[in-house]
């Protein structure tokens, strides 16, 4: 009964497993935009920043909307799953 609450197939598991994957895809894009931070920020890189600074410009972007994305994405998916644990717990506290 209780991995049917929680197991492979359950509404938790399957959000427990969105928030991991939104995690490890924050990080992954907070790594690539501070990478690219750092790359501008380099002495001596300023004459090839201006040679690659419009395409630079346009990643950092998408990267940022993307970063921002993936945050509501997960702030939903935890609203989602403690939902869910509160509605188990009141059907717990229900039949007690």
């Amino acid at each position: 009964m209780i991995s049917g609450l929680f197991g492979a197939g359950s509404v938790s598991h399957t959000l427990r497993g969105g928030l991991e994957e939104q995690s490890a895809t924050h990080r992954a894009i907070a790594n690539r935009v501070a990478n690219a931070l750092d790359m501008s920020a380099t002495t001596g890189f300023a004459d090839q920043l201006d040679a690659t600074l419009a395409a630079r410009d346009s990643e950092l972007a998408q990267d940022m909307a993307a970063l921002a994305d993936t945050q509501l994405r997960y702030e939903a998916t935890a609203k989602l799953l403690q939902k869910s644990y509160g509605d188990l717990r009141t059907a717990m506290r229900d039949r007690g």
